[in-house]
């Protein structure tokens, strides 16, 4: 087994959070998984990694052979590996607009876009976000999710179980483009390497947003430094070049925009160390429902619908919140029985591919905080007054107690 299919994890020196002040470079072999975990994805603090995606697919042949700046968008190669296809599309002018447009139609108006003069100036200019594009050619191999965001457990459930994925494609023209002032879904870690060009990004520490609330308690659509300056709001900026990943922590709101013509790959997911924070956005999302919708609160299917708008507003309800957890644990318990001899276990069936191999100290410490969820899910109202629900969570609370002894001998050192 190669070391890049191994994702090994292990105890660490505390970390002082006083040193976090700033949004450093590093380079990406300069830096080990576990160091990475702990330093960053633990402490919810946000980093940029360098020399990402220089073996990439998609760098080489996206992308023209010319060097630095004279390095142009290979419109060709694009249409002749790629079907034509309905993609994503918003209008830079007004982001509440989304649609779909032919991706051949797509590329004929950025390349003329770029020979054109006003390439300088904004226009009311299609952007690509959020294409599935692995999920739709799955064994178009052009990207690597880098090593130290391989602890997805997002979408390693929806992947293998053939549901949407959140791993995305972005493109679009330089000075045109804007994603508008946001929180990633369901609250999740993000991270996104730059393929091609340079985006600015702004960024606010979790709670800062607060700052910018109005009287109906309703954040903007856009920032600016200035704005921020005299809200006294803390943020960072961010000018993320060609090769670099930026990981955007849980809560952290931010705005990005396209300095010059950019294409890059998407990632949103959580792990261990976010599960708690998406449940408890998950849980509070549920309650707004419930409230919003409190004169049905006599119809015997009221949870029902109120597990439905949920997932139609927020995009994730309890079911399938636990579903993801359930199938997680089984998946690390599968792991341990493997190194057991007993991968045949009847109690423990996992059909699922195996992507990585983790080490025992990471097995253990995801079970752990899974355990420790499920055990306080079953304390909160809404999962104790559902019977399906609190069963699940009993089942697998008492199929992880036999397995408590190892979870706590492990990880023991934190």
């Amino acid at each position: 087994m190669s070391d890049m299919s191994r994702i090994d994890l292990s105890s660490c020196k505390k970390i002082d959070k006083n040193l976090q002040t700033n949004i450093i470079r590093l380079c990406i072999d300069e830096i080990s998984y576990n160091n990475f975990y702990w330093r960053f994805i633990k402490q919810n603090w946000p980093a940029i990694l360098t020399n990402v995606s220089n073996e990439w697919e998609c760098s080489h042949t996206w992308i023209s052979s010319k060097l630095g700046a004279d390095a142009t968008i290979n419109f060709v190669f694009l249409k002749d590996k790629i079907e034509d296809c309905l993609v994503p599309v918003t209008i830079c002018s007004d982001k509440s607009v989304s649609s779909e447009l032919s991706f051949y139609d797509f590329l004929n108006k950025w390349e003329k876009y770029i020979q054109s003069s006003d390439s300088d100036e904004d226009c009311n200019f299609p952007y690509l976000k959020d294409w599935h594009l692995k999920s739709q050619l799955p064994y178009y191999e052009f990207y690597h999710i880098p090593k130290h965001f391989s602890s997805d457990w997002l979408n390693e459930f929806l992947t293998e179980n053939g549901l949407d994925d959140y791993r995305f494609v972005y493109m679009g023209p330089k000075n045109t483009c804007r994603t508008p002032f946001h929180v990633d879904v369901f609250g999740s870690f993000s991270w996104s390497v730059n393929v091609y060009g340079c985006k600015k990004w702004i960024l606010l520490p979790a709670g800062e947003e607060l700052k910018l609330l109005d009287q109906f308690k309703k954040l903007p659509s856009k920032i600016n430094e200035e704005a921020l300056r005299k809200s006294n709001v803390a943020f960072f900026v961010i000018y993320q070049q060609k090769n670099e990943a930026i990981f955007v922590p849980s809560g952290w709101y931010h705005q990005v925009y396209n300095i010059t013509d950019t294409i890059s790959v998407n990632h949103n997911w959580f792990n261990a160390v976010n599960i708690r924070y998406i449940w408890c956005n998950v849980s509070e999302n549920l309650r707004k429902v419930m409230n919003e919708i409190s004169d049905l609160k006599n119809f015997h299917n009221f949870y029902e619908q109120c597990q439905q708008i949920l997932h139609a507003d927020f995009g994730l309800n309890i079911c399938e919140f636990l579903d993801i957890l359930c199938f997680i644990a089984k998946k690390r318990l599968f792991m341990i029985e493997k190194s057991r001899g007993n991968a045949n276990n009847g109690n423990i069936q996992c059909l699922s591919s195996m992507m990585f191999h983790l080490n025992d100290f990471h097995i253990c410490y995801d079970l752990k905080n899974i355990y420790t969820l499920l055990k306080t899910m079953t304390q909160d109202k809404i999962v104790y007054n559902c019977k399906e629900l609190y069963k699940k969570c009993i089942t697998f609370i008492s199929l992880l107690d036999q397995y408590s002894h190892q979870m706590s001998e492990s990880t023991s050192c934190l």
